[in-house]
């Protein structure tokens, strides 16, 4: 696995990582000629044990050696050698003054905490740029595989990520408040959306994915915190569905604060077998009687193929207040469940254009 970024790099060759908030260096990144002559901190030769029972031990320790790493007046590298080494999560913050590689040769195992009863995200990155991860595999966190929050121009690929079907919260990715970030060529399954692309994101592609198990790769939710910003620029494509909950989804919840997502398109997705393969639903998360101040427009799901094992393929809930937007192109699902149902496409509050085959056949929107 490799993370490469304008403010920190980190190399790790393992089955799971711990790094909490991968935090902002050098203000610009040293040519790879800097790189080549680095100061190296073994956190073996500053604290850090393997083996069993060692996890705030260790967590203290490599904190540590991260801050003398992160104060080096040349390029370092923090180097995590052979074993299994136990840690509780950790804060690896900047700036720092150089570029840094962060290397794992073997293992770095999580304890699986809880912060005030939460489960802690197994990685995090905070506000970085210009970074780039691949070849990660992440197994069974207690929580998120990954966050991505407050960042810029950074490219996750080549990723395989577990967890069981019934592990609740265990999302592959989320992004929240970032620009420009891509995730591409990986292999998700989880218990809850392969990738979800929360608040205050702009320019966000996915592509390349096989989804499943899941809940599918999903805008939202929005809305449910009053200080949520707009989504702009959401691409997701080229993705397969296997056996997941949802496939393409848009959630918003009830009574939100006033917020904007436009230009989100899901286009040349395959679904196998998936329950719920387009869904917007604007009445998500709660009984209020107060209709989603979320407005979806330029909302568009093209050339969508597969099958389906719910009888309704394609469900459109927009809200009451702010009906949405959205163009259906080359729509073609294929009802595969066990029950003799007709096939159904549900329309709430939605404006709706249509282009090439649909299949469900649409149905007058009700209001």
């Amino acid at each position: 696995m490799a993370i490469q970024g304008k403010y920190v790099r980190i190399s790790l060759l393992l089955s799971l990582a711990l790094i909490s908030c991968v935090a902002n260096g050098a203000d610009h990144l040293a040519p790879r000629r800097l790189l080549t002559n680095l100061c190296t901190f073994d956190v073996t030769h500053h604290g850090v044990k393997a083996g069993a029972g060692k996890c705030k031990q260790n967590a203290v320790a490599l904190t540590k050696v991260w801050v003398q790493a992160c104060q080096s007046v040349a390029p370092a590298k923090v180097l995590i050698p052979p074993g299994t080494f136990e840690i509780s999560p950790v804060l690896l913050e900047g700036p720092c003054k150089n570029p840094i590689i962060f290397e794992i040769q073997e293992e770095l195992s999580m304890d699986k905490a809880h912060v005030s009863g939460h489960p802690v995200d197994s990685i995090k990155f905070c506000k970085v740029t210009n970074t780039v991860i691949s070849g990660f595999t992440s197994l069974n966190p207690p929580a998120f595989h990954m966050h991505v929050v407050g960042s810029t121009n950074f490219t996750a690929h080549s990723l395989t990520i577990t967890a069981p079907d019934d592990s609740p919260n265990t999302d592959g990715m989320h992004i929240s408040t970032s620009c420009n970030v891509k995730v591409l060529n990986s292999k998700i399954g989880t218990g809850d959306d392969c990738v979800s692309v929360g608040q205050g994101n702009t320019d966000v592609t996915i592509s390349g994915i096989q989804c499943g198990p899941g809940h599918g790769i999903s805008l939202g939710s929005l809305g449910k915190y009053k200080d949520e910003k707009n989504v702009n620029k959401v691409l997701v494509t080229d993705c397969k569905f296997i056996g997941t909950d949802n496939g393409a989804r848009i959630k918003t919840w009830l009574n939100s604060p006033n917020l904007k997502a436009t230009d989100i398109t899901f286009q040349n997705l395959v679904m196998d077998m998936v329950k719920n393969p387009i869904v917007i639903d604007q009445e998500y998360g709660s009984k209020s009687p107060v209709p989603s101040n979320v407005l979806l427009s330029d909302i568009h799901f093209r050339n969508i193929t597969g099958t389906s094992i719910s009888d309704a393929a394609v469900s459109v809930v927009c809200s009451k207040k702010f009906p949405c937007c959205v163009d259906m192109a080359n729509i073609d699902l294929v009802y595969k469940g066990t029950d003799k149902l007709p096939k159904k496409f549900e329309c709430a509050n939605a404006k709706l254009t249509f282009a090439g085959k649909q299949n469900p056949a649409p149905c007058p929107c009700r209001r």
